[in-house]
């Protein structure tokens, strides 16, 4: 139920040509999760493009924090349809004040060489706790979002690796992380499509939580203000969500109150299925 809940919230609804509304989460409050924006923008993009060219990345600005209180209005700019590829354009509105907007690109798949890099040496997820046990059974000072993310009915399952399970605030940590993640439990049995709609949601979690961890902070940590300002997504591969996923994460560089993370999905055969890339603000109690 779920996970039928959380592929209806990423659909969008065609409300005139070029131009579609994305479903509320029911029972939200507060601010929109900056993943479903991008999933419900994707699929916005995607309804307007040949099934035989999919996803391969997208570029998009949070410019505005999204209200759960009302729905969001998607437009869709279509910018170029050649060959091999199509573009477009995704402006997303809320009570006419634009808070995000997105550029994708979308190609026929075509022949050419290959390589991936490997996937990191880590446990598999089977015998790993996850993120609700790990916060129920190990003393972690959990801030706020990681607290709403661990005990909200989720139809994602978190399986964290290595340092969490004894970590607290204060504890200064490598800009390195690893989960599993999958939602449900087996195939989603649904299209390429919403697959990657719900890979583009579930890659915002986590992801920034990474530049905190060399400076003993958490996200969402008391006094600590914390937003994305953009996100990038290149897909290499198909991807099934409904099966175990690893989410390698590392933060190169954090600076002048803004921190910047990479993360890399394999699947559990070790196949590099997608890439990450996020910038966001990092605020401290003293400069808020």
């Amino acid at each position: 139920m779920l996970t039928r809940g959380l592929l209806y919230l990423l659909d969008v609804e065609p409300a005139a040509p070029g131009c579609f509304t994305g479903h509320r989460r029911p029972g939200g409050v507060g601010r929109v999760f900056g993943g479903q924006v991008v999933g419900q923008a994707l699929m916005a993009a995607t309804k307007t493009v040949a099934e035989d060219r999919p996803v391969h990345s997208l570029h998009c600005y949070f410019l505005r924090p999204g209200s759960e209180d009302h729905p969001i209005a998607f437009e869709v700019a279509a910018d170029m349809d050649g060959r091999a590829f199509s573009n477009r354009r995704v402006i997303a509105r809320q009570q006419e004040k634009v808070i995000f907007s997105m550029a994708a690109s979308f190609h026929r798949a075509e022949r050419g060489p290959v390589h991936g890099v490997p996937m990191p040496d880590v446990p598999p997820p089977d015998g790993l706790l996850d993120l609700r046990a790990l916060i129920r059974t190990y003393p972690i000072a959990a801030g706020p979002a990681l607290r709403r993310l661990a005990t909200r009915p989720s139809p994602i399952e978190i399986r964290p690796i290595g340092p969490i399970q004894q970590g607290r605030i204060g504890e200064e940590r490598s800009p390195h992380a690893a989960c599993w993640m999958r939602v449900g439990a087996g195939s989603l049995g649904v299209k390429q499509a919403i697959q990657r709609a719900v890979l583009a949601f579930v890659s915002d979690l986590l992801l920034l939580a990474t530049a905190y961890r060399p400076h003993g902070l958490q996200i969402g940590g008391p006094g600590v203000v914390s937003a994305s300002i953009d996100h990038s997504i290149w897909f290499h591969d198909d991807v099934e969500c409904g099966e175990w996923l690893l989410y390698a994460t590392d933060s190169p560089f954090a600076g002048g109150g803004r921190g910047f993370a990479r993360g890399h999905f394999f699947d559990s055969a070790g196949r590099l299925v997608a890439s990450v890339a996020q910038e966001g603000l990092i605020r401290l109690p003293d400069e808020a």
